[in-house]
């Protein structure tokens, strides 16, 4: 093996090494956030229960300035699944979301939220500029 054979060698080894690093740290990074989103909840609920993570949801849509609506609770869930049933689930929440009823209205409001985004505006411009003419 040449000299330059060496060099070539440990160039690439080098370049790999960097790049294992560096996709170890965005690992180690996606954990940290993770756990402390995971460790926030947790702390939230436990010293204030139901109503703290309404508040941290309220914070945290605020903070990211979204607009999120709770569709529907656990409560909604166990109601219905009493009512038609007679039957109790502790599981109900985690199951819902694997149901093909939840994605079927995941989809509905998809649709319907591109369709209402654009009333929103048009209803916020027009109270806005009453003397504009809606352009159309």
């Amino acid at each position: 093996m040449s000299d330059s054979d060496d060099a070539e060698f440990t160039r690439e080894d080098l370049i790999e090494m960097i790049g294992d690093f560096m996709t170890g740290s965005m690992r180690v990074e996606d954990l940290y956030r993770s756990h402390l989103c995971d460790t926030i909840v947790h702390r939230v609920f436990d010293e204030f229960g139901a109503e703290g993570l309404a508040e941290l949801m309220i914070k945290v849509e605020n903070r990211g300035e979204w607009i999120v609506d709770m569709l529907f609770d656990s409560n909604d869930l166990h109601d219905a699944m009493f009512k038609h049933h007679g039957a109790y689930d502790d599981e109900i929440t985690m199951k819902a979301r694997g149901t093909m009823a939840m994605a079927e209205m995941n989809k509905k409001i998809v649709n319907l939220r591109k369709r209402y985004v654009k009333k929103i505006v048009d209803e916020i411009w027009e109270c806005e500029n009453p003397s504009e003419e809606k352009a159309g």
